[in-house]
């Protein structure tokens, strides 16, 4: 399910590049949607994580290849990484 601001959050943080890097430089989801918050965009980390679920259950073979092979795939704001703690 589709989170509307979120999607809208996202298509203006990769339009604007002065938003974009504020966008990379937060260090977690919460943050991002702090980010989103404070410029009237209502959703969660939790939404985030939906969203990039739903996002990557989408992909194709090829493109789930490339990006558990650590590639960036052009169009996605974020990485995925294992953190071993």
């Amino acid at each position: 399910m589709a989170c509307e601001p979120l999607e809208a959050f996202l298509k203006l943080a990769k339009a604007d590049p002065a938003l974009l890097e504020r966008f990379s430089a937060c260090p977690n989801l919460n943050a991002i949607a702090e980010l989103g918050a404070s410029l009237g965009y209502q959703f969660s980390g939790v939404d985030l994580v939906t969203h990039q679920a739903e996002a990557t259950l989408r992909l194709s073979a090829a493109d789930l290849e490339a990006a558990a092979a650590g590639v960036e795939l052009e169009g996605h704001l974020w990485l995925m990484r294992v953190v071993w703690a």
